[in-house]
């Protein structure tokens, strides 16, 4: 009779079991407390991350990549630069004194060509720049080597090549040549100055650096003078974007691709249900939201960031568009 009581009783429990089942299982999702557990359901509480990185590009420009930059769709115009090369200028004979022992000195063709620049419209002076300098003795030097008088060498080159060749960063910059057994300094300018195109880079209110080479030497068989002006108006002339935030921007775009892949790793592990270090799926999902929450953190300060960097580049293309727009 005791074995029949027993019976009745182990039923009793696990038909109390097999009604309660149920209720038992939702407390252990409220212990859990996380997710659902019906077959296929998707995880309710694990949190969206609601800014994609795709969002956020930092796209360097080809040529120049330490200034032209494409942030969030937004593309950077390239610095556009404006080459002002008139015809080399012969020299007439009118114009040639009969000592050609005359010496001609950059310093004084530079001083002369800022009295030009004050007597019409009382423009700024020229400043004298050791790079175009540069550029000019190469100029210079490449022409009675190679025995020509143009503004593009027999191999290519010209004003702007030779500009980036000795490190000058411009926005504009031009070129004036002369050939000819010049009187003084003053005839040369002057020569310069009747000529449209020349006259107009020497007083183009553009420009504010000035490079000189002057120097006598055989050309097509005879001993003659060769001068060759170079003209600037150098990068820093305008507002240049942080250089530093950029490179902020590229570290945390680095990061977010990092956590990114890291993110979608995990998720996959929840959604199949594997055991991620030990973890139960209510502990992988609490460590998967703290790290959407900064990965998202992330988005928003990079996003700020980029606004804050195209904003700079803007107000560059701006400065660079202001030079060289005709």
């Amino acid at each position: 009779m005791r074995f029949f009581f027993q019976i009745i009783i182990i039923g009793f429990v696990i038909y109390s079991i097999f009604l309660m089942k149920e209720d038992i299982r939702h407390a252990y999702t409220q212990i859990a407390g996380y997710v659902e557990t019906k077959a296929g359901s998707s995880l309710s509480r694990v949190k969206d991350i609601f800014v994609e990185t795709n969002t956020v590009g930092v796209a360097e420009d080809s040529g120049d990549s330490e200034e032209d930059i494409s942030i969030i769709r937004e593309k950077t115009a390239t610095t556009d630069t404006q080459v002002d090369a008139p015809g080399a200028l012969r020299v007439l004979d009118s114009f040639l004194g009969t000592n050609t022992t005359t010496s001609l000195s950059a310093d004084a063709i530079v001083n002369l060509s800022n009295v030009a620049r004050k007597q019409n419209g009382n423009l700024k002076p020229l400043i004298k720049n050791s790079k175009l300098d540069f550029a000019a003795e190469k100029k210079l030097q490449d022409m009675f080597m190679r025995q020509y008088f143009e503004h593009t060498s027999p191999v290519g080159v010209e004003v702007s090549d030779l500009g980036k060749e000795v490190g000058y960063e411009f926005i504009i910059i031009g070129e004036n040549l002369a050939l000819g057994n010049f009187k003084d300094d003053q005839v040369l300018v002057d020569a310069w100055m009747a000529s449209p195109g020349h006259r107009a880079n020497i007083l183009n209110t553009h420009y504010s650096e000035i490079g000189v080479a002057v120097g006598k030497n055989t050309f097509e068989g005879r001993t003659v003078w060769m001068a060759v002006q170079h003209f600037g108006l150098p990068k820093s002339a305008c507002p240049q974007a942080d250089h530093v935030l950029l490179s902020f921007i590229s570290l945390q775009k680095k990061k977010i691709a990092s956590m990114e892949s890291d993110l979608s790793a995990r998720r996959s592990l929840i959604d199949s249900g594997a055991v991620y270090q030990g973890q139960t799926e209510g502990e992988q999902i609490k460590a998967y939201n703290e790290l959407v929450d900064i990965y998202n953190a992330l988005i928003l300060e990079t996003k700020r960031k980029v606004a804050e960097y195209n904003k700079e580049v803007r107000i560059f293309n701006d400065c660079v568009a202001s030079h060289t727009s005709a």
